[in-house]
């Protein structure tokens, strides 16, 4: 991503990680880098390879022999075998969910849903996560989507719910969502997200005519959202497939585009802090999809 943008400047051409390594040894005597970071939901191209990014960033030092790594004992695997100095301690992960106050194993949820797990794996999460309140819903009617969001919220006006949708589907514009790249190019995110519904300029989320990928949503939350689901990331004879994922531009470098698709979805799947409705649109490829997260606990409308 930081090379495309940057052609023909080499220095520029580093990741995140190393940008930061490389800011923080500027600063005279020492100093700390503390990182808050979510593995899985790496959306962007380079991104692809995770947390192991910010091991070969150190690596790649000129003043490796300078730093100490501490981390969570999940980050074990990524550096094994390094020769920086680590220390790993049970206390750096951060494993209580603060943003879903009705939904403590969501994440659980949407791992094992994006792992393509057996619905007999999955049902009593989504159970549990209905006795909280939390509330996983599917439709194939997207009228009948917005009418559930437009009622559960009726008489609290200051409830925030929208339509997302992945940026690499090429079918969902003709079932009425715009989440094209003109389109999504002309939301203006901070009305969108805090806009009242009944603001003359008409720009926010509650009006449900707009949406936001997961580029505009990563980061951010609602109390509910509408996921558009869409033909580039459907269930195939028991199996995740994004064969008919639109492209990515001529000389990206893209290492793993499923695992993009994957971490996309993870974020759409994780905006909402009450409900997470999915709109399914009726096609007949995405039947297997509808039928796998009716399966796994999204309850029909």
């Amino acid at each position: 991503m930081v090379a495309r943008k940057h052609a023909g400047r080499t220095s520029a051409a580093r990741s995140e990680p190393e940008h930061f390594i490389e800011f923080a040894e500027r600063i005279p005597d020492w100093c700390v880098v503390m990182g808050l970071i979510g593995s899985g939901q790496e959306i962007h191209v380079g991104e692809e390879a995770g947390l192991i990014q910010w091991r070969w960033a150190v690596e790649r030092s000129n003043r490796r022999g300078d730093w100490t790594v501490h981390a969570p004992l999940a980050a074990q695997d990524v550096f094994e075998g390094s020769q920086i100095p680590f220390d790993l301690r049970p206390s750096l992960n951060l494993d209580t969910e603060l943003r879903f106050h009705l939904a403590k194993d969501l994440h659980r949820f949407v791992a094992g849903v994006l792992a393509a797990e057996p619905p007999s794996a999955l049902t009593v999460l989504s159970a549990g996560l209905e006795n909280e309140g939390f509330h996983l819903r599917l439709t194939r009617s997207l009228e009948s989507a917005k009418d559930y969001l437009r009622s559960r919220y009726a008489d609290d006006r200051d409830a925030r719910y929208g339509v997302v949708a992945s940026s690499k589907d090429r079918d969902l514009v003709r079932f009425g969502i715009p989440n094209d790249f003109q389109s999504t190019k002309r939301v203006r995110v901070g009305p969108w997200y805090g806009d009242p519904e009944d603001d003359a300029r008409g720009l926010s989320c509650r009006r449900l005519t707009t949406c936001v990928t997961e580029f505009g949503a990563q980061g951010l939350e609602l109390d509910a959202t509408l996921l558009a689901w869409g033909t580039h990331f459907i269930m195939q004879t028991g199996r995740w497939s994004n064969a008919n994922a639109r492209g990515y531009r001529k000389g990206a470098k893209v290492r793993d585009p499923f695992q993009l698709r994957v971490n996309a979805y993870r974020v759409l799947l994780t905006r909402g802090r009450d409900a997470c409705v999915v709109f399914v649109p009726p096609l007949p490829q995405l039947d297997e999809t509808f039928d796998y997260l009716q399966n796994v606990g999204f309850k029909l409308l």
